[in-house]
């Protein structure tokens, strides 16, 4: 077989991107973006640069807790945007077998 340059250009490009990819990568980008300053700042550190925790910290001259707790912050605000619930505040107590209503 030959090759055929115009064929080639009827195979689509397997590392290229889909629409859907795209808008989904920009919805995200967004979302970053409208966090607070030091909840975006640390969640590139963590999530993009791949720094630890620990590393983040040492980075920003803050407590690990202060990381901690941005990034969660973060992640809960960018999960709003996105619609997704946090079902672990919505479990409901259990009681223990010693307790009394």
């Amino acid at each position: 077989m030959d090759w055929d340059d115009d064929f080639l250009e009827t195979v689509a490009d397997p590392a290229a991107r889909s629409p859907e990819t795209a808008a989904m990568n920009s919805q995200i980008v967004a979302a970053v973006e409208r966090l607070p300053e030091a909840q975006r700042v640390v969640m590139l550190l963590v999530a993009v640069e791949g720094l630890s925790y620990k590393e983040a910290a040492e980075v920003l001259d803050v407590p690990i807790g202060t990381i901690m707790s941005r990034l969660a912050r973060a992640r809960q605000a960018i999960g709003v945007i996105f619609g997704v619930q946090d079902d672990s505040k919505m479990k409901p107590a259990v009681k223990s077998k010693g307790s009394v209503s």
